[in-house]
């Protein structure tokens, strides 16, 4: 199949060595490899480019706007960028004729490779579901768990896992502020926290930057807060941590 990837990020790329295996693939990116939407006829378009926050803080999803725009309604459509409820309507809205389906991503952007091949699961919803289903079982070399929800609840899903990722961040954080007031080793008192399984060791580093930062936490954080607000929800432990993570990268 042709199959034309928008978008040469972390992502992108992950997915162009993923998929190119069984497949022929383009990549529209103009910092990377430049080809027009225009040029190419496509089997599929996997839409991986950027959605950074607005001033405001909300998700901006021109990029994907910009892509959908010229691509043909009858194409089937994977978006793995990050979009908001908010995002969604307007795509609905202004692309009905689409079949657009959505697959929130969780890869990380130093092994974002191997977290692809190794994943054990992939979140689907909307649009074509069995096209994407049968494309990406036929490249990986074991079995894949595919589960199907709503694009909403996948919206959430993503959001929601990287607000409590950077949640625990700040949570330990915390816990390194009060060992380092009272001399008390911080290393033994996580380790010792981690060894519970509902809890784990990941995110428990403190490093000398403290908090998190990096390109998805922040501005997913904010994004869901924003959509909180605007549906007059109080996710106030979101927002607490957040706070806190301000005040100590300020502090670095």
């Amino acid at each position: 199949m042709k199959i034309t990837i928008a978008g040469y990020g972390f992502v992108g790329q992950a997915y162009e060595s993923l998929l190119s295996k069984t497949n022929n693939i383009d990549i529209v990116d103009p910092k990377y490899k430049h080809v027009g939407l225009q040029h190419l006829d496509p089997d599929a378009v996997i839409i991986c480019v950027s959605t950074p926050a607005q001033e405001n803080g909300k998700c901006d999803i021109s990029n994907v706007i910009d892509v959908l725009s010229k691509i043909n309604p009858t194409t089937p459509v994977l978006i793995k960028s990050t979009i908001s409820l908010e995002g969604w309507d307007i795509i609905q809205k202004n692309y009905p004729m689409h079949t657009i389906t959505f697959s929130p991503e969780f890869l990380r952007a130093k092994t974002a490779l191997q977290d692809l091949l190794n994943a054990q699961e992939m979140l689907v919803g909307g649009g074509d579901i069995n096209f994407w289903t049968n494309l990406f079982k036929k490249c990986y070399n074991k079995p894949i768990n595919i589960l199907t929800m709503s694009v909403e609840e996948l919206i959430l899903i993503k959001y929601f896992r990287n607000s409590f990722l950077a949640t625990k961040v700040s949570f330990f954080n915390q816990i390194y502020d009060l060992c380092e007031a009272t001399g008390i080793d911080y290393k033994n008192v996580k380790e010792g926290i981690g060894m519970d399984t509902r809890i784990g060791n990941s995110h428990t580093d403190v490093n000398t930057s403290r908090g998190y930062g990096g390109h998805c936490f922040p501005k997913d954080v904010q994004a869901i807060l924003e959509t909180a607000q605007a549906n007059n929800v109080d996710l106030s432990l979101i927002k607490q941590s957040q706070q806190y993570n301000n005040t100590v990268r300020k502090e670095i």
